[in-house]
């Protein structure tokens, strides 16, 4: 399960594979994500609360990995 602060391995579009520590969640569709129990959840304006992003903006989800080369940002199909 992905949370803040794990300690991931994830491959680039050059088959290079770094690891490092997951530090954050964001998203090109939402302004306000978070990782709840490895679900990535955003902030609805509409219920005020955190709800699970839905399929359709699954692809505009990343994640920052701090390695030791600096910061690294990774989908979730890359992350092994």
């Amino acid at each position: 399960m992905l949370t803040i602060g794990n300690n991931v391995k994830f491959v680039d579009e050059y088959d290079v594979t770094y690891e490092g520590t997951l530090v954050n969640v964001l998203s090109d569709a939402h302004d306000d994500v978070r990782l709840n129990e490895g679900e990535v959840e955003y902030w609805s304006k509409k219920t005020k609360k955190y709800v699970p992003i839905r399929e359709k903006h699954k692809d505009a989800v990343f994640f920052e990995v701090e390695t030791k080369r600096g910061f690294h940002y990774a989908y979730r199909n890359e992350i092994v």
